[in-house]
């Protein structure tokens, strides 16, 4: 699994493994996205850091 070698949220780093970036997030920023995706990166003004979930995902269906 990929996982972010930094926080989201503040300036902790060096992060091993899943379960640590997992267990930051949930001590330490509750109630926000461990994984955030496009629209979390947008909304709460965090920096992109090269995961696959952050890319824009392009809209195959048109709806009429």
């Amino acid at each position: 699994m990929v996982f972010p070698h930094k926080c989201y949220y503040c300036t902790a780093n060096g992060f091993n493994s899943t379960d640590e970036s997992d267990r930051r997030v949930v001590t330490r920023h509750p109630n926000l996205p461990g994984y955030p995706g496009p629209a979390d990166i947008t909304f709460y003004g965090l920096e992109k850091q090269g995961m696959p979930r952050e890319r824009k995902m392009k809209n195959d269906i048109e709806w009429n």
